[in-house]
């Protein structure tokens, strides 16, 4: 199957518009100017990247302003222009949306976080946080140009809008999906620009990646999306293709949590791993737009890598970066990366490296410092985050090659191997998660009696805050159960870990310590900012220090959807392997517990203010290949049935769904919300018996994980057949149905 990619927008720092910002990076233009957004005092740099004469209010629809963010405008602006360059109108066409992304709305709401910091007792629903959660932008994208079918937020920090285009591919080669917009947007904020300069990496002026004298990147911001869609769509309404999406592949490094790896060993292997997909060899490639954001270790990392991948064609293919014109856009860097590499296959041009004048011996490459005319006939986009996770996009001319493998979609089979929860009643395994379907108490407000110390080496977890240490230990005990354990993975079939992966949904991030981080800031300056604390408050740490910890090379990221976090990383998981981008994942979500996210975002964003004890907890389910878990011995304890995400009330979002079994079926749901009622009425579901598991296990936004692992425990002991978890929010929900091994 071929994807192309019909529609490119993008809001840079350096013009509104792909065609603008290209002719101006071109031109070898940059953007860099005096911070005018906010202040730092005390910082040592004072420059970025900035979208000048952007205001929210300018974008959202008249009288809803006070919910957005500029990097909610700034989607909206991008997207509009993919889908009017794609001739598309999403009334009239079957759209997904897939969105990448660090911020959200931190700019607007991190002053009001450190305001409520001081007085805990009087944190109360204000309606001016409805922009922080890092799903409000995938929201306001769908608000003002949508209607979408399935939507979908993730977080791999600086690689996040590289994996939602992957992740739209996917859905497309898997059948899901006809056409996807796909991409990211991060907006600048205090908490970022502090925490690049805790971390030592900003650069006081105009940085020079792969320069000899760099000695940091500079932030930006912007968005850019791409609208993909199957050839034979495409063909079908005359559409003309920019380029071909070939291929791409993730994979994290295992290796630190802001350091990369300095031999390149894991960005080489997901190089090849993207070449291998595109059914392309390193002789194919004409232009690599590197990652390059100009900080020492990054930038001789990158460069190892790509002599490993290219080998002897190091010496032909040209590299260039895009971040000495408009910096490090962070969550939005991989999707504006992919359009400026399409957009320079698609004219033949190769935009410079703008501030590299001496090359350092650690980064010789073929390096572009001015623009210049080329015949490319595919290209490599490189993107790596926080955590390392690395990502890599392959584009090319159209039908300049034969179709990559798998010209068909292929939907593979998905199990469920193992299951585990971190709550109040402990650490539990497979065998124990439906503990929560007996009789017991109401979990305690001050959260669950969690002893890390007991199940992790905390010299080696020593970086880890709780919510790493709640997902790794969930993780750990689900892989134990799975058989894929420390000394499984020291197996040659698995001793890369490159097999495993993880997904880990969380539904604001640390907002408590994001809160103190940004409370000590304005009380006391940008010195007291912390570089041990900063790295954790990007919502994919958790899973990030997880894969760390584990050593888990697979896809590694996470999800954001409000109250049904752990059904969308799993919903996600079952998505990826069905598709071939994976082959076993851990999947699910952790929730601490929170008195600004009980207080105020909880309610804010549900609507719902009076709640039972809110708690928290970690649970994963193991998703494998079902062929893969076969060949390795392991014991299937559910397969997927069939599984469905929405947005909208849901009323018809069960009418595909197959039938229960009657009394050998049940309904789990993680807490009460008022749309499941409206799914399960009117479907076969509808009468059958259901269990809420937040009176057990506390009524927070993890809740339907611990009911999916209560499910999977519940047919693993042969009580039930089949099972539906479903999981909901307002606007959205999550289906999930899960049957006995042999049944049909």
């Amino acid at each position: 199957m071929r994807i192309w990619v019909t529609g490119i927008g993008v809001v840079s720092p350096l013009a509104r518009g792909a065609a603008a910002t290209m002719e101006r990076l071109v031109a070898g233009d940059r953007a860099f100017a005096q911070l005018s957004s906010f202040e730092i005092p005390e910082a040592r740099a004072r420059i970025a990247a900035e979208v000048a004469g952007l205001r929210a209010a300018d974008v959202a629809p008249p009288g809803e302003d006070e919910g957005w963010s500029r990097t909610d405008a700034m989607a909206v602006l991008a997207a509009r222009e993919a889908l009017e360059q794609a001739g598309l109108e999403p009334r009239h066409a079957d759209i997904d949306l897939a969105v990448g992304g660090t911020t959200a709305g931190m700019f607007e709401t991190e002053e009001l976080l450190a305001w409520l910091s001081r007085d805990p007792a009087a944190i109360t629903p204000l309606k001016r946080m409805l922009s922080h959660p890092l799903s409000s932008t995938a929201d306001h994208v769908r608000a003002a140009l949508g209607p979408f079918r399935r939507v979908r937020s993730i977080c791999s920090a600086c690689s996040s809008g590289a994996n939602a285009i992957l992740l739209g591919a996917a859905w497309i080669r898997a059948g899901l999906s006809r056409r996807v917009l796909a991409g990211g947007a991060d907006g600048l904020c205090r908490l970022t620009y502090t925490g690049f300069g805790a971390l030592g990496a900003l650069d006081p002026g105009p940085c020079r990646p792969f320069d000899r004298r760099r000695v940091g990147l500079n932030l930006g911001e912007g968005a850019a999306f791409l609208l993909l869609e199957p050839e034979h769509e495409a063909r079908a309404r005359g559409a003309e293709p920019i380029v071909e999406l070939r291929g791409g592949a993730i994979g994290a490094e295992a290796h630190h949590i802001t350091n990369p790896e300095r031999e390149g060993t894991a960005a080489s292997r997901v190089m090849h791993d993207a070449l291998r997909r595109a059914g392309l060899t390193p002789a194919d490639i004409d232009y690599v737009n590197a990652h390059g954001t100009a900080t020492p270790l990054n930038d001789a990392m990158e460069s190892a890598a790509l002599r490993r991948c290219l080998g002897a064609d190091i010496d032909r293919v040209p590299v260039s970066s895009s971040k000495g014109q408009i910096g490090h856009t962070l969550g939005a860097a991989g999707a504006i990366e992919a359009a400026i590499t399409s957009m320079a296959v698609a004219r033949g041009i190769i935009p410079p490296t703008v501030g590299l004048e001496e090359v350092d011996p650690a980064c010789e490459l073929v390096h572009v410092t001015r623009a210049r005319e080329a015949n490319l006939r595919a290209a490599m986009s490189n993107s790596f985050g926080f955590g390392g996770t690395d990502t890599v996009l392959i584009v090319a001319q159209p039908e300049q090659f034969p179709p990559p493998p798998g010209a068909a979609p292929v939907r593979r089979s998905v199990v469920v191997t193992a299951a585990a929860t971190v709550g109040p009643l402990g650490v539990l395994g497979s065998h124990g998660s439906d503990a929560y379907l007996g009789p017991g108490s109401a979990p305690l407000e001050q959260g669950i009696d969690f002893k890390p110390g007991d199940h992790l080496d905390l010299a080696r977890a020593r970086r880890l805050d709780r919510a790493g240490r709640l997902t790794t230990v969930a993780i750990q005990t689900a892989l134990d159960d799975a058989g894929l354990g420390e000394a499984a993975r020291a197996e040659p079939a698995l001793r890369s870990g490159a097999e495993i992966g993880a997904i880990v949904g969380a539904s604001f991030g640390s907002v408590d310590a994001s809160t103190a981080y940004m409370r000590r800031i304005y009380d006391k300056g940008a010195k007291y900012a912390s570089p041990a604390d900063f790295p954790n408050l990007v919502p994919s740490s958790p899973v990030g220090h997880a894969s760390i910890y584990l050593g888990l090379r697979g896809p590694v990221f996470a999800t954001t959807d409000l109250g049904a976090t752990a059904e969308s990383a799993m919903s996600t998981a079952i998505e990826l392997i069905v598709a071939g981008d994976a082959t076993i994942m851990a999947a699910g979500s952790v929730e601490e517990a929170s008195p600004m996210i009980e207080r105020c975002l909880g309610p804010v964003c549900s609507g719902i203010v009076d709640r039972g004890v809110r708690g928290e907890g970690a649970s994963v389910l193991v998703f494998e290949n079902e062929e893969r878990a076969h060949e390795r011995g392991a014991r299937p304890l559910a397969r997927v049935a069939w599984w469905s995400a929405w947005r909208g009330d849901g009323v018809h979002a069960l009418s595909d769904a197959p039938p229960p079994d009657g009394a050998s079926s049940c309904v789990f749901l993680g807490r009460e919300e008022p749309r499941n009622a409206l799914c399960l009425a009117g479907s076969r579901w509808a009468d059958i018996p259901r269990r809420v598991m937040a009176p057990r296990v506390g009524d927070h936004e993890g809740a339907g994980g611990f009911a999916a692992a209560a499910a999977v425990a519940a047919i693993m002991r042969g009580d039930l057949s089949s099972a539906l978890v479903l999981g909901g929010a307002p606007d959205r929900g999550y289906a999930i149905l899960l049957v006995a091994p042999g049944r049909a």
